[in-house]
């Protein structure tokens, strides 16, 4: 995660602090549910303007591109809309790049209600001189800050993909929720970037991971752990996610696995049987830990099709404490409410599927497995 990302999640985490309300007892959870369809213009597209949200503190929504190039380069870029803090109808665009020599930068510029758009009959955010648009599976985005420029074109591979209808519910009421679609599972990307001081375009190439979030709910409330693995590849593509929300709803958990194969998708699940082992225990935080390996195994066969697997970690290569950004004085305000760390790794995955002919096949690969403890 930048270091920008970092600073405005230390921020939004102070304001919510001060505005933390009190969930009713036994609220009931609705997670992901139903036959997932097609994702679309509308799912992808802010929704500032939606019934409740504009007037919404906890309102926020954001679009994150993970990019994995060719020839030494690195980027990551996010655009996000956001009530929280001073004022509302905010927008910010975090960009990061990494050049081949290993120089790293990472910027972020926000925005005010009023100096950025987005358009109601298509899929097109702009912010300043920054962009992001186009056709769902062929996105392009545009990039200026005070350190380079860049354009990306994506055309993706996979298509797009949402976990069932692509949200859950907290509580009874309609207002209080969090939506996830996959606008690209991978994609192919193509485009230029060019470094302050520089005449010179640059060509880059990569593939792409991309996905939209919308939450009008805190931190708090939304989870006490959230568990999320990714392996991205244009051959193969597996995703994975867990959010274990507080006591208050009860039981259940929010959950979701979908992996592609050569662009087509060959199974999903909302509904898995879990199993945590080799806990990493937090040498400097009491009460944190985080499971290193993950057996997953589904609980109904969807079209026929039951699968089996583990992800396993390898190696943890971060350890992010969202409150570190804070003063002392923010710092324990916001500490008696949420204290959230999260921990990076490098992982593996295998899958065994078999479908209703008893046919079975195996996938393998390698990701990245985050696990964040939002309260321990």
């Amino acid at each position: 995660m930048s270091t920008s990302h970092q600073r405005l999640i230390a921020t939004t985490l102070f304001m919510s602090a001060l505005l933390m309300p009190v969930t009713a007892p036994a609220d009931p959870l609705t997670p992901f549910h139903g036959k997932s369809t097609p994702v679309t213009v509308a799912d992808i597209s802010p929704h500032l303007d939606r019934d409740g949200n504009a007037t919404n503190e906890f309102y926020s929504e954001w679009w994150s591109f993970v990019f994995r190039m060719e020839d030494g380069y690195g980027a990551y870029v996010q655009f996000l809309a956001y009530n929280l803090g001073p004022g509302d109808g905010m927008a910010a665009v975090i960009a990061d790049l990494d050049l081949p020599d290993g120089f790293h930068m990472d910027e972020k510029i926000e925005y005010e209600a009023g100096n950025w758009q987005y358009a109601k009959d298509r899929f097109q955010i702009k912010l300043g001189d920054n962009s992001v648009g186009g056709p769902i599976d062929g996105l392009q985005i545009r990039l200026k800050n005070d350190s380079f420029e860049a354009e990306y074109k994506l055309k993706n591979i996979a298509p797009p993909w949402k976990p069932g209808n692509g949200r859950a519910q907290y509580g009874r009421s309609e207002n209080r929720y969090y939506e996830f679609q996959v606008i690209a599972p991978v994609a192919w990307m193509e485009g230029r970037v060019k470094v302050e001081g520089d005449d010179d375009w640059r060509p880059v190439k990569g593939f792409v991971y991309a996905d939209h979030s919308l939450a009008t709910i805190g931190m708090h409330e939304q989870s006490k752990r959230w568990l999320r693995f990714r392996s991205i590849s244009p051959k193969r593509t597996f995703l994975m996610g867990e959010i274990r929300p507080p006591e208050a709803y009860g039981d259940k958990t929010i959950q979701y696995a979908v992996l592609f194969d050569d662009g087509k998708k060959v199974f999903e699940s909302l509904d898995m049987d879990l199993k945590f082992g080799n806990q990493y225990i937090d040498p400097e935080k009491a009460g944190y830990v985080a499971a290193r390996v993950i057996e997953m195994k589904s609980k109904s066969k969807k079209d026929g099709l039951s699968f089996h697997g583990a992800i396993k970690a390898r190696k943890m290569t971060n350890r992010e404490d969202f409150l570190a950004g804070l003063s002392p004085a923010k710092r324990f305000i916001v500490s008696k409410f949420v204290k959230p760390i999260m921990y990076y790794f490098n992982a593996v995955y295998a899958v065994r599927t078999k479908d209703k002919n008893g046919k079975k096949a195996e996938y393998k690969g390698r990701g990245q497995y985050y696990v964040t403890i939002v309260n321990p």
